[in-house]
């Protein structure tokens, strides 16, 4: 297979790098404006460096938009109609590619920042047949086809954004720990080893149908330590504070596609 960078930046990359490792056969060029990254992954992918956007084969096999969306308006790339585009842009829809770039065989792919991991819930849609290269898309993660672009949109506000609140709660667990129990050194570790076991938990429940509500109770007994930190949460409206949080970001998901 034959594919088409434009834009090269992280998620660019890990897609670059994870369809070279797992499908070594792959040919791939690249372009950015400032040419720098397009040459340094080249380089480590044994792809092919374009140095100007008209030299871009044409005829490729897929093309993958990885740019900033702000630059959008500035690239004027003449694709063939029959072109297969994969479009990695936030808060763009195939509705605008398709009237800007004349041409219907438009995917879009949102990543998570874990992809760069190979660790990524990764959400798909196409409204075409993409036939193998969904496998390469596997690279970044898991891959999750959605019924519609709609559902994207609706469901990147916990994939997409997810990771930056769990996150910010990795950040409360260490701050309030330093205040409890003093600095310690293995503080981090201890945190970050409950985040991973605790998904792996998450994990070996959908397996065997349980629900996170069922392994919240596992953990709790009445009148214990955890029942006693899970009141004050639900005291203080947890469930509300995140319900406006993920209702906020859908919003803006809307708003951008909009461009407000």
């Amino acid at each position: 297979m034959r594919i088409g960078f434009f834009g090269c930046g992280n998620m660019g990359a890990a897609l670059a790098e994870g369809f070279k490792k797992n499908h070594p056969g792959v040919e791939m060029y690249f372009f950015t404006p400032s040419k720098t990254k397009a040459q340094q992954l080249a380089e480590k992918t044994g792809g092919h460096f374009v140095s100007f956007l008209v030299d871009m084969p044409k005829d490729l096999d897929w093309y993958v938009l990885g740019f900033k969306p702000q630059s959008l308006s500035e690239f004027t790339f003449q694709f063939n109609e029959n072109a297969k585009i994969l479009s990695v842009l936030a808060g763009t829809g195939i509705d605008t590619l398709e009237k800007k770039f004349q041409v219907k065989n438009i995917a879009r792919l949102m990543p998570n920042t874990p992809s760069s991991l190979g660790m990524g819930a990764n959400l798909f849609y196409a409204g075409f047949e993409t036939g193998e290269f969904k496998d390469y898309l596997r690279a970044l993660g898991k891959l999750f086809t959605m019924k519609s672009e709609a559902e994207l949109d609706a469901i990147t506000a916990f994939s997409g954004s997810g990771p930056a609140l769990i996150f910010e709660y990795a950040r409360l667990f260490e701050k309030h720990l330093t205040a409890i129990a003093g600095s310690n050194p293995e503080g981090r570790e201890i945190i970050t080893q409950t985040f991973l076991g605790s998904a792996k938990l998450m994990e070996s429940a959908i397996a065997q149908g349980v629900s996170f509500e069922t392994l919240r109770e596992q953990v709790t007994s009445k009148k214990g330590v955890t029942f006693e930190a899970l009141q004050i949460l639900e005291k203080n409206n947890l469930e509300n504070i995140m319900g406006g949080a993920f209702t906020a970001a859908y919003k803006r998901t809307l708003e951008i596609k909009k461009g407000i």
